[in-house]
Parts: C-alpha cells; structure tokens; sequence
C-alpha cells in the first residue's frame, strides 16, 4: 500500500485522513473518518462525501442516524471552530465568522482523547 499526501486542488479517487497527535507525532492513524469534539462537547465522526464537497457525520458509533452537512462545528484550544468544505479544502472560521476565516487542507481538533490531533487528506492507490 502507497499513501500520497494530497498537495495540489484536485479531487481523490481513494482519499484518506492521515491523522496526527500533536503533542506526540509519533502517534499517526490513517482513517476514512476523522473523531472529534463538537461545541456541545459530544464526539461526533465525520467522513468527506461528494468528491470533496459535504460531510457525512453521526454521533458516536451511530452511523444509520448520521446526516450531510457542509460545515462542521468542532473545538480547539477552548474555541468553537466551524470548517466548510469544497473540492477537498477546509474553509476555517472561528465561531463561524468568515470574515476572518482561512483556507487550508488540513484540519486540527481535540477528539475523544482530549488530544489534539490533525488530519490531512491523502491518496490511497492499491
């Protein structure tokens, strides 16, 4: 199995989330998910749909009564972030204020662990 990490904006065939703990970067997970925790403090799990152009989420391990989105609501350091997502790239904004948002191609959270984590897309090619 090769992972190319997704550099350029073009859509993926096979992606993946490539996840990093930050506090220690030894710890990495490759996953079509990623965990994380919303604003209620609830640990939801989300997967890209729509080549890159809407969320997939569900609480905890109920995937059956999961929904589509096009943002996600997640914490960082004590803040309520809120991501948008088109052609594989996070549009990310605190508290939803796209005045002073961001684009980029990965995402930081804490999940379930109370750890911070980030996450990029990569390739899968069999």
């Amino acid at each position: 199995m090769t992972i190319y990490t997704q550099t350029l904006q073009v859509g993926f065939e096979n992606y993946m989330f490539v996840t990093t703990q930050l506090a220690n970067p030894a710890i990495k997970t490759v996953s079509k998910y990623i965990e994380y925790k919303t604003w209620a403090g609830q640990i939801w799990r989300s997967e890209i749909i729509e080549s890159g152009n809407a969320f997939f989420h569900w609480q905890g391990n109920d995937k059956r009564n999961g929904h589509r989105d096009t943002v996600i609501n997640y914490l960082l350091n004590g803040q309520r972030w809120q991501s948008a997502i088109a052609d594989y790239m996070f549009f990310h904004s605190l508290e939803g204020a796209e005045a002073h948002g961001y684009y980029d191609n990965m995402i930081e959270y804490i999940s379930a662990n109370d750890c911070r984590y980030q996450s990029t897309f990569a390739e899968y090619i069999p």
